[in-house]
């Protein structure tokens, strides 16, 4: 089982009866931090192959660790590839079974179950199993932005329960959604300026950077200055006077 780690992807060998596997099975916890990889190989010749992906690079000169072992991006990363892939990727793996949890805003959806296995005498991936094409660069942002929208949803509910109240899951997902493009088409892209953002929707209503009875509108009037500044600048400095006044 591949699993997520503050020291990187950890392999362990179990065989079919082992209780860990039962325990995954059952448990929606564990099913977020880690997937299971079936070979009649070695472990250290699966060991071998899966240290191909512990960097990546990109069309654009990138160079990253990447976090293979969460079945989050395992799913999003492995997708974004044609099942003639597989065979390359997976080289002595036979299945790669990938758990893909609900959000966190939808708990009563089912467990996604995504199988990869490869394809018999399929043509092999030119070039370096590591270096992503632009696929697989936009798969790993959306699995990126689904995981931000996740810790962004858990602290909403955690701090802000109020600006949730009365929505449906569906509607949670759209709110979270919304909020990031609205804010991204203000010009933040940084997580401490979004997270501000999402605090003053909660706080102020979705609208309160065009409402001009809006306390965003009354502070830009004491604080002339601020309008000067880039919008991430500008957010940042409207969060620190908030926490001081």
């Amino acid at each position: 089982m591949a699993s997520k780690s503050s020291v990187g992807p950890i392999l362990v060998g179990l065989d079919s009866h082992a209780s860990l596997l039962s325990e995954w099975r059952s448990s929606p916890s564990l099913q977020r931090q880690a997937s299971k990889l079936q070979s009649s190989a070695t472990l250290n010749d699966v060991a071998d192959h899966l240290s191909q992906f512990i960097t990546i690079t990109d069309n654009l000169g990138s160079y990253s660790l990447f976090r293979f072992a969460d079945p989050l991006v395992t799913a999003y990363w492995l997708s974004s590839y044609p099942p003639s892939a597989y065979q390359s990727l997976l080289g002595p793996i036979s299945e790669w079974l990938v758990p893909l949890n609900p959000p966190s805003w939808a708990p009563s959806q089912a467990v996604e179950w995504q199988s990869y296995r490869p394809q018999p005498n399929s043509p092999r991936l030119e070039g370096k199993l590591n270096h992503l094409a632009d696929d697989q660069v936009q798969a790993l942002e959306q699995a990126y932005r689904r995981s931000f929208k996740e810790r962004l949803y858990d602290w909403m509910v955690a701090d802000y329960p109020q600006a949730l109240t009365g929505l449906g899951e569906q509607e949670r997902g759209q709110w979270l959604e919304q909020r990031l493009l609205d804010a991204e088409a203000w010009g933040l892209v940084n997580e401490r300026s979004i997270a501000i953002w999402l605090e003053r929707c909660a706080c102020w209503g979705n609208d309160f950077a065009m409402r001009s009875d809006s306390p965003y509108q009354a502070w830009l009037a004491r604080t002339p200055d601020a309008q000067k500044l880039a919008p991430e600048q500008r957010i940042q400095a409207l969060d620190e006077d908030c926490l001081a006044g």
